[in-house]
């Protein structure tokens, strides 16, 4: 009878004395710009032993099936996701990690913007098309920073030429009262009429609360390809932060590091 009552004990005890297991940290993945002219260069680390990181290049969720990291991961094409995780043995799977590499698109001869805000005035005149950037610390130098009611980007090509989509890269920093602007408008120069004429526009909605800081970018497409040598951005400012938020009603940021015109 004792024998079988220190079975007993010894069975409900046990999850008491049970290990739990504990889940990895994110990868360390280091870049110098998510912007590229012909190659990034992305290298990845993590210090825990006997683990491995697991990456994809295909937008899927990586598992223990895809390639380990061994050397630094090389991408040219444009748009490309990158995305880690750590794998170890009697742990979870860290979160995985995901980033997107953004290529050059048409040459910019000049570029004009909005006069920044002076603590965010990013580095230099060619911020916006240098190729740098994409990091989302509000601190960079890679960022120009506005709380003025609206930003206007003019971007002059090379010369006259197809152009389809305009993309701009924001910071959404929320907790910092950097948020995504209300809209974007996007024109192009007409020759024949000496005027600006519409490309595409988008409004954004800030229904709900986004937490962390993220780089985001928006993409602005149009129906039908035009012929232009000069761009027009528009940028509309939040003007009023949402309810939820704790500086409800006060003016919004908005944080830019590149505009790229394909």
């Amino acid at each position: 009878m004792k024998n079988y009552c220190l079975l007993f004990l010894l069975i409900i005890s046990y999850p008491l004395f049970a290990q739990d297991t504990f889940q990895l940290a994110q990868p360390l993945v280091k870049y110098s710009s998510v912007f590229f002219s012909d190659r990034a260069v992305i290298e990845m680390k993590f210090a825990q032993s006997e683990t491995e990181i697991h990456y994809t290049l295909n937008k899927q969720e990586p598992t223990i099936n895809d390639p380990v990291y061994k050397k630094s991961v090389i991408v040219k094409n444009n748009f490309t996701t990158v995305k880690a995780k750590a794998f170890g043995n009697n742990f979870h799977p860290s979160e995985t990690i995901t980033t997107t590499f953004i290529k050059k698109g048409k040459a910019i001869q000049s570029i004009q913007q909005t006069t920044p805000n002076t603590k965010y005035k990013g580095n230099g005149a060619n911020t916006l098309i240098d190729n740098k950037g994409g990091i989302a610390q509000l601190n960079r130098n890679t960022w120009m920073g506005y709380n003025c009611d609206t930003v206007a980007v003019t971007m002059n090509l090379q010369k006259e030429q197809t152009v389809s989509k305009v993309l701009v890269n924001f910071l959404q920093d929320e907790g910092s009262w950097i948020f995504m602007p209300d809209e974007i408008i996007v024109k192009w120069f007409d020759k024949k009429t000496n005027s600006y004429q519409l490309l595409g526009e988008e409004k954004i909605a800030a229904d709900k609360e986004t937490s962390g800081s993220h780089c985001n970018y928006r993409i602005i497409k149009i129906k039908s390809k035009i012929q232009t040598d000069k761009i027009l951005i528009n940028i509309i400012v939040k003007k009023n932060i949402p309810a939820w938020h704790p500086a409800k009603g006060e003016h919004g940021w908005v944080f830019i590091d590149e505009v790229k015109v394909y």
